[in-house]
């Protein structure tokens, strides 16, 4: 007989009951070897969903899915039983029972091919997170589980005692994947597989690999980092463009600052970690409010949240409460320059910083950008840069101009000739100590309200776009702070006018103490 039909509004055929009934048979809890295995409330529904099935075929929904969830919710227990499940448990659609009911079979009966299972990762550490927790359920107990399943438990892999099948974990390349006739697949911590180390090519070799045995993939994964292109970057897009046949379940905490107080940050956790009893929220918090712990690290790993504001140089609100455009900088004013260029694509940025009352202040002398409807092969203008510099030079007192020399070594050059070499230096910005340096003094400065900008349009667009990249330094000049550079974000806007600020800072800054004049107001007249 076919499916008895829903009992209530949305109710689904699925043989995921059957699997929880299987599980709390026969395989222990973790780290309790004297209890069953069974899961919480939210763990059951996602099982449940997972293994649906189609109500006239009985065919599964979802032919590979996801769960993006915060460090210690429970995925690795949680996806060891569902591997040990597709070995050996009732995991292939076997009919309709006497009820309306699915009944489930094992792989390699009926027909089926023999159940191969692989618990893949990019390194061997990696497939401890599952395989860990799914050798210690089979061997609790003097290894009750697997001798009730007949099972053969090694360190490094699992067979059928009495048919055809096997469990492994991989690490191996994609080529030495490529045609294996495995049944289902675990991509464990999906946010660390990159095109470099060819974690995108064995997610993709995997999934054709399931899909020729019709069988199915599982990714578990922490939050990704926007714009690494991971394999749980590109399922995320993937489910945003209602890509047919992919399970996704992600929980994010609500968005929290890192001043919030800590019953707000408590709070959030409780919504990422929903009902895994077993998390001490608290402790968490204290863990977040240990002054080694990043906040981009407690976004990532506590909170679940992918947001690309965390990444960001400055938040907008901290920005725009920094603007000063009523301050108007006089003529003769002793300033800092700061220049980036760039020959087409990029803007070219000229940015100057005076001290006010004590108060570094940065403010637009001019951008360059390419025009929306630029002919191709359109260059910046040269020779309005070097009339805008001569202008800066005359109108205000330059002390000190620091400038990006990329593509722009000739004109460098030449206005340290004209201007003086000691006023005009070369600042290279991959020179990660010194850009960490002068992103440091920046960062200090925004973040304390120490300094004040002129709310200049393109350069808080630029501002607004800068990310913030880790950097190592060398053991001689790391004094243990965390180091940054500023780069583009994965949306690639331009950021030229914000580096020019962070060098005007860091020349108005770093600049020579003027020697006085016998008449200190001749230089207004």
């Amino acid at each position: 007989m076919p499916w008895r039909g829903p009992r209530y509004p949305g109710e689904f055929p699925s043989l995921g009951w059957s699997l929880l009934e299987w599980w709390a048979e026969f395989l222990p809890a973790p780290n309790d070897a004297d209890s069953p295995f069974l899961l919480t409330d939210e763990q059951a529904r996602l099982v449940i969903r997972w293994y649906a099935v189609d109500p006239v075929t009985g065919a599964f929904l979802f032919r590979r899915g996801a769960s993006r969830r915060s460090k210690g919710w429970g995925k690795s227990p949680l996806e060891a039983g569902k591997a040990i499940g597709e070995l050996a448990g009732p995991v292939r659609f076997a009919g309709w029972d006497a009820y309306g009911e699915p009944v489930g079979r094992p792989w390699g009966t009926a027909g089926d091919p023999p159940p191969w299972v692989q618990l893949a990762a990019v390194s061997e550490d990696q497939t401890d997170n599952t395989y860990g927790a799914l050798y210690d359920m089979l061997v609790a107990n003097d290894g009750r589980a697997a001798d009730e399943l007949r099972i053969d438990v090694g360190l490094t892999r699992c067979f059928l005692r009495d048919r055809p099948g096997k469990l492994e974990p991989v690490t191996a390349s994609a080529g030495s994947r490529e045609g294996q006739r495995i049944t289902y697949a675990v991509l464990d911590e999906t946010h660390l597989w990159l095109l470099s180390n060819g974690g995108r090519k064995l997610a993709r070799t995997l999934r054709r690999n399931v899909a020729k045995m019709q069988g199915r993939s599982y990714e578990t994964t922490n939050s990704y980092t926007p714009g690494e292109q991971s394999v749980a970057e590109e399922t995320h897009k993937a489910v945003k463009k209602a890509a047919a046949g992919i399970f996704y379940d992600a929980v994010e905490a609500p968005e929290v600052s890192e001043d919030a107080p800590d019953a707000v940050l408590r709070a959030a956790l409780a919504v990422a970690y929903g009902d895994a009893h077993w998390v001490d929220l608290d402790r968490l918090v204290a863990e977040i409010r240990d002054p080694d712990t990043e906040w981009e690290d407690a976004l990532k790993f506590f909170f679940n949240r992918p947001a690309d504001d965390r990444l960001k140089a400055v938040e907008e609100k901290r920005w725009t409460s920094l603007a000063r455009p009523d301050i108007q900088v006089p003529r003769g004013a002793r300033i800092g320059l700061g220049f980036d260029g760039s020959i087409s694509d990029d803007a070219t940025a000229l940015r100057a910083c005076t001290v006010i009352d004590g108060k570094p202040h940065t403010f637009v002398i001019r951008v360059w950008t390419r025009p929306p409807k630029a002919p191709r092969g359109w260059r910046i203008p040269r020779s309005e840069v070097h009339e805008t510099v001569a202008w800066a030079f005359d109108y205000y007192r330059v002390g000190l101009m620091l400038c990006d020399p990329a593509k722009w070594h000739t004109e460098i050059e030449g206005w340290a000739q004209t201007y003086g070499d000691e006023r005009v230096i070369f600042f290279d910005t991959n020179s990660l100590i010194r850009m960490s340096r002068a992103c440091d003094r920046w960062l200090t400065a925004v973040a304390e309200s120490l300094y004040s900008h002129d709310g200049d349009a393109i350069t808080t667009d630029h501002v607004l776009a800068m990310h913030r990249k880790k950097v190592h330094l060398r053991e001689e000049d790391d004094d243990g702070r965390t180091k940054y550079v500023f780069v583009k974000g994965p949306d690639r806007r331009k950021i030229d006018a914000g580096i020019a600020d962070v060098l005007a800072l860091q020349a108005a800054m770093t600049m020579p103490d003027e020697e006085p004049t016998a008449d200190p107001w001749a230089v207004y007249a």
